[in-house]
Formats: C-alpha cells, structure tokens, sequence
C-alpha cells in the first residue's frame, strides 16, 4: 500500500464525485496513473467504463480517516503536502506494527516519522510519565491495509522489469529508475522499503514469488499475470486440463504455465506460490542466526583433532584436547578474538581490564599467556579457558553444527560436526573467519515476509559479513537463511545473557532501553547478548529497535526466573537431553506437573542421553541447582524447558 499526494488528492476527488451522484471521471491522462495505483490496492474500482472509478469500502474508510485528521490538525491538507511525500508506505506499515506488537509504544526510532504523519503523539499516564504512542487512526490504517486485499496485474514491461532488477535488500538509491513502476509494486505489495526513511529495499516474499514465475514463463501477451490466469491454472491442479476453457488453455500454455497435456511447468509452480501467497497471506516468521569468531574457531579446531586422530586414535576432540588446539597456536594468529576475549573480560572484570586487553595483545604470545595474565591466580586461568571453549561447545551444539556423544574406546564425551557444521566450516574457509551477527542474518530472512525490509544497521551488517552483495543475498547469505530454518535448536543460556533476559519483559521494551538498565561500559556485550538470544528465537527484535519475547522466549524466562545468575551455563544443550532422557523413562503426573523417574531406570536415562556418566552427573547436578530437577522428578520449570524446546522447533 503507498498513499502519496497524488493517491490521496484522487481519494478525496473520488469521494467528492460520490457526493454529487457521479463516478469520478479521469479526463486527464497524467492523471490516470494514480487511480490505476489506487485500484491495484482495492481502494478503487471500475465503474461502467475503464475511466470511472468509485471508492471502494476501505478506500471510502481511509477517506473518512483522512479528512478526520485533516480537521483535527493533525495533517495538513493533501494540496500542501509535498510531491514525494509518502503518507502511507510499506514502512509505515511496518512502524505501525511494530508499535502494535509493542502495546501501543513507538520507541525514539520510529517517533518522529509516524508524528509528522498524524499517526503518533506523546501521552501522560499515571505512573507511566509521558510516553510515545501510535493513536487510533494509525491502528485503523493498519486495520485497513490488513483487509484490503490488493489486485495482482503484470504487464509484459512490467515483467521484464521485475525479472531483471535486483531482488534485494540494497540501497534504495539502487533501485532500477523506470518511471512509476516501483508505486505499482507496492500499490501490489510486492516491494517494501526499510524503516523509518525508505534507505533500503527488497521484493517482498509475495515479490520473489512473482519474480520466479517471470523468470521462467514466456511473456508472450501483453498480461503476463493476473487473478484470471492463477483461477485457471487452480482448475487444472484440482479437476485436470480437461475443465479448462479452449481460451483459457491457449493462455496457459503460450504463458508455458502448462504444457499440451496439462502438466504444470516450473513458471505454474511458481504461479501457484504466489496465488497461495497472495490469498493466504501466510508468510513464515522471522528467524535468524549468530556465529562468534571463537565459534567458527572450534570448528576448525574439532575438525584439525580429527584429522591427527587418523594417524594417533588416542588423539580425540574432547573439551581438553580441544583446549589444548587453542593453545598450540600462536597468538597473532587470533587477531580476530580480541573482541571476544574483550567482551568476555569485560563482563567478568570490568571495562579497564577490556581496555588493557588492547594494549597486552601486542605483547603476550599464547592463548595461555592471555589468559594467565588475567586470571594467574590459584591457577584459575586454565578454568577460565576451559569454561570458554565450553560455553562455545554448548553454543554451537545449541544451534545444531556439532553433536557431542560417547567415544565407545575411550568412554569420554567427543564432539562431531553435524551436516550443518560442515557447510559452516566450508564456508569459513572461503570467506574466512568472521562474526555472523544476528542482524546481517536476519536482514536476509525478513525479506520473506509480507512487508519486512531491514533496517540500514541491519543491512550494513549483512554486506559487511558478506552475506549481502550486489543487491542479492549472496552464497553465504541463503547459507545462514537456511540454517536459520532447518537447524534443530536446543536452548542455551550463559550465565550473562540469563541477566539480560532477566531484565526483558514479554514486549514494551527498546533496545535503548535496555543498555540504560545496565552500566553504559557494557553496551558491546549486551548486544552481543541480545544477538544470542534473537539467533536461538528466545528473543525478537522489531525493525524499530523493539524488544519482544517469542513464545519460548517466554516460556525458558519464566523456567528461569528463579535461577540464581552465579550459574555459568543455567540452561545449556547436554541439560536438555537429560530432560528428554528422563521425560522418555519416567511417567508424567499432570495434577502435580511433574515428571517421576524410578531409581531403576536412571541408568537407562543415561544411555538414552548419550553422554558419559562423569558428564551427566555434573550436568544433573547443575540441573537441580537451576530447580529443574530434583532427586526423583522433573520439576514444572523442568517441563517448561522441554516445551520450549518444541516451541523453538516448530
């Protein structure tokens, strides 16, 4: 939907010809365009002739609104308005909803650019102080975007159009210039633009599908897509060829929608992606991904142990020998951790500790010198190190590229990379090691969605990760779209990111916010928390900075709630298997919400875990420390973990 000065002056032409009992007549041809746009998006409709057009009855509706805000002062007169202002866009409908889904609040973002539309204001509540809040006319405009189902019409030009340009995201500046063919893709929804100045756009999810079937199909006519062409082409998936009209198979078929025996071809496919798209508006949430450099460092590390195990099997990848990989190479090769062991001294020490960092790089020359410089004493530096690569083992266990499981010669626990983690290795050697934020991962991702584009941080952290270029995602970046979908996710909490959480309420928070509720000297590490949480889809952040717990979110904080945060890994992937290995042996009592496990049977529930006993005791230790375990049961907090877990993977 887009509403500039020429749509909303044609509104309100349309509704004064209503008025006098005449359809509103376009007697002027530069005028017509607007109209035509205005229809695509079912706030206009033919009358009896293609140069009559009345309002329909959520075009009528945002006319009413309109005029409303106009006499209340809350915009100007449409006349006044200036030629490129957008009233209504793709982005203004996605900072309306992010208000929505943040009751009501717009955050510093967005504020400004839904004020000076009429769509915000600041109000005093009791307690509350003044607050930035959308008003009701922007919830009736979000209302009526989400009932007025626009029109899907492509000519041939347009076609070629949308075959040729860029899919995106990329900068708006960008965007192939060729006169108001961008105004009909959004009038059709099938572009969006990024929050809150436009800077970046991408085809929409419903966009890509059109794009696909016109890279595919022969546009031999002059319309290329329509409503007429997806009803026919249902025809034949549901009753056959044979229930086709001969004018309606012609089309089909010199469209190469279908072939002469009505097999659907690879452009009907397409088709019938964006008919499902476009009635159902069924688009998959957001989801996203994150990698540290110290994650993609184990990986190589895991895969350097097995490869020495070929010619020493003594030689295998438990945490120790893991540990024992870091420290065999020479500092200057870890150039790209400073920021990690920063953040992570940072959060333990303090800020001054971070900044000596800096300066000590230069001159220590081991992981080992590092780390007993900062924790010399009592010989805590080896557990300092250990702990770290744990917390990345889990992390990455959590996010399914590596397994870890019982080496039958040896009785330790291993760790293998899965499927996953082989494409992630393959892809660090071709780009090299590098962070994977959440933020570039999801400026993919949301361009899926009805009318999600990321914001300009979002997309500059993509391009600078290389998993945006030249318009395009690039091959790294439908990697870690794909990941984002397909990995299997098991929960993981550090003992700092369970404090930020701690600090999130299910919605009506910003990011801003946040960091205020810490010391600013922290700001680095609680975004990198924040990158955690969003990538493990415990946490969502809107394109408006917002803060939103998913489903599971909320549920693994209320199981958490009464955790003491002195708990390095309070929720981690090797917890969750010793949950499903009990919840499989032992018999759920729902009265009592508990699951009970006979003493028998706790040998059983140690080989369905997969882990070694030394491992699954320390583990079940840590686990009736955080209060889901007791000494027979799983506990209600217990049980919420593993329906988190369903949550995360549905």
């Amino acid at each position: 939907m887009v509403i500039r000065k020429e749509h909303a002056l044609a509104l309100l032409n349309a509704k004064s010809e209503e008025e006098k009992g005449l359809s509103c007549q376009i007697t002027i041809k530069s005028e017509e365009e607007p109209y035509k746009e205005l229809e695509l998006q079912n706030l206009l409709e033919q009358g009896n002739s293609p140069v009559e057009y009345t309002l329909t009855y959520w075009g009528r509706n945002l006319v009413y609104l309109l005029e409303e805000m106009i006499q209340k002062g809350l915009i100007h007169h449409p006349s006044e308005w200036d030629e490129r202002f957008r009233w209504i866009g793709s982005e203004v409908i996605a900072m309306i909803e992010a208000a929505i889904l943040s009751g009501g609040l717009t955050g510093e973002e967005t504020f400004e650019a839904l004020r000076k539309r009429g769509f915000a204001q600041e109000i005093h509540e009791e307690k509350k102080g003044w607050l930035k809040k959308i008003n009701n006319y922007a919830s009736s405009v979000y209302e009526i975007y989400r009932n007025s189902k626009p029109r899907i019409e492509i000519s041939r030009e347009l076609g070629h159009y949308i075959a040729s340009m860029p899919t995106g995201p990329a900068e708006t500046k960008m965007l192939p210039e060729h006169g108001r063919f961008p105004l009909i893709l959004e009038s059709m929804r099938l572009i969006s633009f990024s929050v809150p100045n436009s800077d970046v756009y991408t085809l929409s999810g419903l966009g890509q599908a059109v794009q696909k079937v016109v890279q595919t199909m022969a546009p031999s006519l002059e319309t290329v897509i329509n409503e007429d062409y997806m009803y026919a082409l249902l025809k034949v998936l549901d009753r056959g060829i044979e229930f086709l009209t001969p004018q309606e198979t012609e089309l089909l078929e010199e469209l190469a929608f279908i072939d002469s025996e009505g097999n659907i071809l690879p452009a009907g496919e397409h088709l019938l992606e964006v008919y499902r798209l476009w009635s159902e508006r069924s688009y998959r949430p957001v989801k996203t991904f994150n990698l540290e450099t110290i994650d993609e460092e184990l990986l190589i590390g895991i895969e350097k142990v097995w490869e020495k195990n070929k010619t020493n099997p003594d030689v295998i990848p438990t945490a120790e020998e893991i540990v024992h990989y870091l420290m065999e190479k020479p500092l200057k090769e870890y150039k790209h951790l400073i920021g990690f062991y920063g953040r992570m001294i940072n959060q333990a020490m303090g800020y001054q500790k971070k900044e000596e960092l800096k300066k000590k790089w230069a001159e220590l020359f081991t992981i080992e010198d590092l780390f007993k410089h900062f924790w010399e004493k009592g010989n805590q530096w080896y557990e300092k190190l250990y702990d770290t690569v744990k917390e990345s083992l889990y992390s990455l266990e959590a996010f399914n590229l590596i397994i870890s499981e019982v080496d039958e010669k040896s009785g330790k626990t291993v760790y293998k990379l899965t499927p996953y983690g082989k494409k992630v290795l393959k892809d660090i050697k071709e780009k090299g090691i590098r962070e994977i934020k959440a933020t570039g991962v999801k400026a993919v991702t949301i361009t899926k969605t009805e009318f999600g584009a990321p914001n300009y941080n979002w997309y500059k952290d993509a391009v600078d990760e290389h998993l945006i270029g030249g318009g395009y995602p690039t091959k790294s970046g439908l990697l870690y779209e794909e990941l984002a979908y397909s990995v299997k996710r098991l929960p993981h909490l550090t003992r700092f990111e369970l404090m930020v959480l701690h600090k999130i309420p299910e919605y009506g928070m910003f990011l801003d916010e946040l960091f205020g509720e810490f010391d600013e000297t922290l700001k680095e590490e609680i975004q990198y928390a924040v990158n955690k949480l969003e990538a493990r889809y415990i946490l969502d952040v809107l394109p408006n900075n917002a803060l939103r717990l998913t489903e599971a979110g909320k549920l693994i904080k209320k199981a958490l709630s009464g955790v003491p945060e002195g708990i390095a890994n309070p929720v981690n992937p090797v917890i969750v298997r010793i949950l499903q290995a009990i919840k499989q042996v032992g018999n759920l009592y729902v009265k009592e919400k508990r699951i009970r496990i006979l003493p028998k049977n706790w040998e059983e529930a140690i080989k369905l875990s997969g882990l070694d006993k030394e491992i699954f005791e320390k583990e079940i230790a840590v686990a009736r420390l955080a209060g889901f375990i007791g000494k027979t049961s799983i506990h209600e907090s217990g049980i919420e973990i593993l329906k988190a877990v369903e949550l995360l993977n549905k």
